[in-house]
């Protein structure tokens, strides 16, 4: 009887082998993403940005890191450990983590305890049972090892969702920072310039008295601070609710009391003119949709396999008890029994079958979100790397606009001295310069926007803002 089980053992393990489960191979991969109907239609241009022989570790971070400071370091830090998304993100990768091991231990035998009592009301006769039962289904065609490793792969798809979580959070924490610094400079500026305007009022009320100004132009002044108070009153409310969202951001509670510093640290470093293509590769994003295929390349092999028979080995080991004499004793009475069965579906209206065209359907849908993805992915870097181009150009042109007018009032200060001009002609130039250091505040803001934006493009590498 040993031997006898010995022998079933060994078959069962051989059997387990998997001999219709199948490893997707690089090439297999490659071959389902050429497949997509997303991709055939996208033509890349001779003028790409992208360099296909460029190793990416080539790239210099300089341009991004510039942007780096003690406070937003530490605030990232802080919004990686305490921001609400990121620890229910958590939770849910630990889920699934949870679920891939229970999709393991289908592997494996199941094995139960069963106690059971029946009476029979003629005769008065009770009989008790308990027992120890196990059960293995021998994977033959792979159908379990499939779900397992779609388990697996769905799991490490949520990894790379989780960290493209981080590296938005991360971003989301540094563009509400330097949105908050661009509402401090800009609600000083517009301080001056109120100040400005009431110092140019006070000469209109003086020209007003001497009759070289009328009583429209000083009601026109004062009707121009109040529109002015009322908007630096805007602007405050606003970077209230910027801190209000950055202290959100990094977990705390949204008073609008966080400082943050009045002023941009200088930009030192220019973006690079191309970029490694292998950075799109191991964006998170993408790497997502890559186990994703993964894991639809396995349900459809799952599928498949719920369509053929499936085998399986039971064996019960216990004792029964009774009130008649002849099994007197729960030990007198021992039970070993083994046994196998084969199941195998023969009318179900169509269900597997159309289960399996629901994978392959499902897996086609997979493999064309991943190439949305990669095309947005294109999209974004070209965006960014145009956008940070463009601004960078024009806060040249506005840099020299702007030396121009400070030299300009320099030279009308000089003038004022030595009376060939007046205060009220100085007071308008430095109101307009106030109006262009205004604007150079939002291409300033918008520069760090658009190098956030083109280091998440290209996958926010080594995570450099943590």
């Amino acid at each position: 009887m040993y031997k006898t089980l010995i022998t079933l053992a060994v078959l069962s393990i051989s059997v387990s082998s998997c001999i219709g489960y199948k490893e997707p191979t690089k090439e297999n991969l490659q071959e389902l993403k050429a497949s997509s109907t997303v991709s055939s239609h996208v033509t890349i241009p001779d003028e790409w940005i992208f360099d296909r022989n460029a190793n990416a570790r080539s790239l210099s971070y300089d341009w991004v890191t510039d942007l780096k400071t003690p406070q937003l370091d530490s605030l990232i830090h802080e919004g990686m450990v305490y921001n609400s998304d990121i620890i229910i993100a958590r939770e849910k990768l630990s889920q699934i983590e949870l679920a891939m091991e229970i999709a393991g231990s289908n592997l494996y035998p199941s094995i139960s305890a069963v106690a059971s009592t029946s009476n029979n009301l003629v005769s008065d006769s009770q009989i008790r049972r308990l027992a120890l039962k196990a059960n293995w289904e021998i994977d033959l065609l792979g159908k379990n090892k499939s779900g397992q490793m779609a388990a697996t792969s769905d799991y490490f798809s949520t990894q790379h969702q989780n960290t493209l979580l981080h590296q938005s959070i991360a971003a989301m924490i540094a563009k509400a920072y330097y949105l908050n610094i661009a509402g401090n400079i800009q609600e000083k500026k517009i301080e001056n310039y109120i100040q400005k305007t009431k110092d140019l009022e006070k000469l209109y009320i003086i020209q007003k008295k001497v009759g070289t100004a009328s009583a429209i132009d000083v009601s026109n002044i004062s009707a121009e601070i109040i529109s002015l108070e009322g908007y630096l009153e805007k602007i405050k409310n606003a970077n209230i609710q910027s801190r209000r969202s950055l202290e959100l951001l990094v977990g705390k509670y949204p008073e609008g009391k966080l400082a943050t510093q009045n002023f941009f640290n200088d930009i030192k470093n220019d973006i690079p003119q191309s970029f490694p293509l292998q950075l799109l590769e191991s964006r998170s994003d993408i790497q997502a949709y890559h186990f994703q295929i993964e894991k639809a390349f396995y349900e459809v092999q799952q599928a498949n396999a719920a369509r053929l028979p499936s085998l399986s080995i039971s064996s019960s080991l216990g004792t029964a008890h009774s009130n008649v004499e002849a099994i007197n004793s729960i030990f007198s009475n021992p039970m070993l029994r083994i046994g196998g069965g084969l199941v195998s579906p023969l009318f179900n209206n169509g269900k597997l079958k159309k289960n399996v065209e629901i994978k392959n359907s499902q897996q086609k849908q997979i493999i064309e979100e991943y190439s949305k993805a990669v095309l947005n992915a294109l999209n974004e870097v070209e965006s960014s790397s145009a956008n940070l181009h463009s601004v960078e150009r024009q806060l040249i042109y506005n840099h020299k606009a702007t030396d121009e007018l400070k030299n300009t009032i320099n030279l009308t200060q000089k003038q004022v001295k030595v009376g060939t001009s007046n205060s009220f002609i100085l007071i308008r130039k430095q109101r307009d310069l106030l109006k262009h250091e205004m604007n150079l505040i939002n291409l300033e803001l918008q520069d760090r926007m658009e190098r956030i934006n083109l280091y998440m493009a290209l996958g926010a590498q080594n995570f450099i803002f943590s």
